[in-house]
């Protein structure tokens, strides 16, 4: 299947819910360890972290991996697609250098929480990507994660 298909297929269905909380995933083109090297995942961090990237939505959680993100975000007033576009768009823009083809993939995975799903424990498996993936031993030294939740789902690893 190619890009522009598996767009499509990834939009259809896709609902846009004021107050809706979704897991998000989002790659690199191609899975490029692209944010591998720390000076691009400190440029996109500063953005992650700038509330001005999030005027209609709010980032719970997030965590940038060598060739993706993660994210739970809160929708309010826009649509999940505008939300993840513009955070796609203003990272691009301030690394300015791109590799041919662009950053991101065009599409992007989305899963609505339901209200029986724990928070706490979809946060701390996100948080928990980098043990996983072997870049660390423990999750809270993986530097390029943040959001609201980050506090909360830290008392949780203490409980």
């Amino acid at each position: 299947m190619n890009d522009t298909a598996n767009s499509r297929s990834l939009r259809e269905g896709r609902r846009s819910i004021p107050g809706q909380i979704y897991s998000i995933t989002t790659a690199v083109n191609h899975r490029q360890r692209y944010f591998a090297d720390s000076n691009r995942a400190d440029l996109a961090k500063a953005v992650l972290e700038n509330s001005q990237t999030w005027p209609k939505s709010h980032p719970l959680l997030w965590v940038l991996m060598p060739d993706h993100l993660h994210l739970l975000l809160e929708l309010q007033t826009e649509s999940l697609s505008i939300a993840v576009g513009r955070v796609k768009a203003l990272i691009s823009r301030r690394l300015k250098a791109i590799p041919t083809g662009g950053l991101w993939q065009a599409s992007f995975h989305d899963h609505a929480l339901r209200r029986e799903e724990n928070l706490l424990t979809i946060g701390r498996y996100l948080l928990d990507n980098p043990v996983r993936a072997g870049l660390v031993s423990r999750a809270t030294d993986w530097r390029w994660r943040g959001g609201s939740l980050l506090d909360a789902v830290g008392m949780e690893w203490s409980k």
